[in-house]
């Protein structure tokens, strides 16, 4: 038996959307600050251990 195509909208609907690109990068501003912030997180976990090492003072 042959398999028939029926022809349905929302079949064409999902197949162009399936087209688009997967993966758009990120702009460049948003990696730059993404790293700042790690950078600021890491800075103060290790500050705050500093401070809890030389007994809170």
């Amino acid at each position: 038996m042959e398999e028939e195509r029926i022809d349905n909208p929302e079949i064409e609907t999902i197949e162009e959307e399936n087209e688009k690109p997967a993966y758009t990068p990120r702009p460049k501003w948003q990696i730059v600050l993404a790293w700042i912030g790690v950078a600021i997180m890491a800075a103060s976990i290790i500050m705050y251990y500093w401070q809890i090492a030389n007994g809170g003072i």
